[in-house]
């Protein structure tokens, strides 16, 4: 029970310390390491809001395209590629490209189909990796800033002894402020990285599926008997 009170009142006095501190001053306090660090941040905000604005389900599956369904349906085929490029939209070129390869067999229908979707999916995964990265790289940025911090401690010691133990302190603070800063960093960005990624995989999923009776109307009436 003593040691845990003991505990507590340590991180009490350290939250009144950083309390104390502007937050400009606690940045300041990581040295020149924050400089990289705040540019992580920076790009990382900027990678979700982007990747959030694109990932909306209106645009990938637009409402518009149950409209050329039904031309695909009607055997509209020539106006439905024009409205399917018109859209703008990923599923409307997976299905143009599946429109495009009508009357050949289902294999090239569904290949073709396939491999645009893999496309659109690589698209919509493209600022991603950046986020990804990003989550990688922020915490060993940190790790250099400790390593620094630490470094420069023990310089200090060996050059002056330990007459002067606020210079001490100085360069573990460093290496304390900038370990906490790459782990704030790197932790909330491999979430959002793993939460983008499963939105791409979901929307993905939800276009397949709106596009799959389409292969009914595309492919010979010989050959989608033999497939069933």
């Amino acid at each position: 029970m003593f040691a845990t009170m003991t505990v507590f009142s340590v991180f009490a006095q350290q939250g009144q310390i950083v309390a104390s501190q502007t937050v400009w001053e606690f940045l300041q306090s990581g040295g020149y390491i924050m400089i990289p660090l705040a540019l992580c941040s920076v790009a990382a905000l900027t990678l979700t809001m982007e990747r959030l604005l694109a990932l909306r389900r209106l645009w990938i599956v637009p409402r518009e395209i149950s409209d050329v369904m039904e031309m695909v349906a009607d055997k509209d085929f020539e106006n439905a590629i024009a409205a399917g490029e018109g859209m703008n939209s990923p599923v409307g070129r997976i299905l143009v490209a599946g429109v495009r390869r009508r009357d050949h067999r289902l294999e090239e229908i569904e290949r073709a189909m396939e491999d645009q979707g893999l496309k659109e999916a690589e698209k919509l995964r493209a600022n991603i990796r950046p986020l990804s990265l990003i989550a990688n790289i922020s915490p060993l940025l940190g790790l250099l800033g400790t390593v620094i911090g630490i470094q420069d401690s023990f310089s200090l010691v060996v050059r002056g002894g330990m007459g002067k133990p606020d210079m001490l302190a100085g360069g573990i603070e460093e290496a304390l402020v900038t370990t906490i800063a790459g782990l704030a960093i790197a932790i909330p960005s491999l979430f959002l990285a793993s939460h983008l990624q499963g939105k791409v995989r979901r929307l993905m999923i939800e276009a397949d599926e709106k596009l799959a009776p389409a292969l009914e109307f595309l492919a010979p009436g010989e050959e989608l008997r033999h497939a069933s």
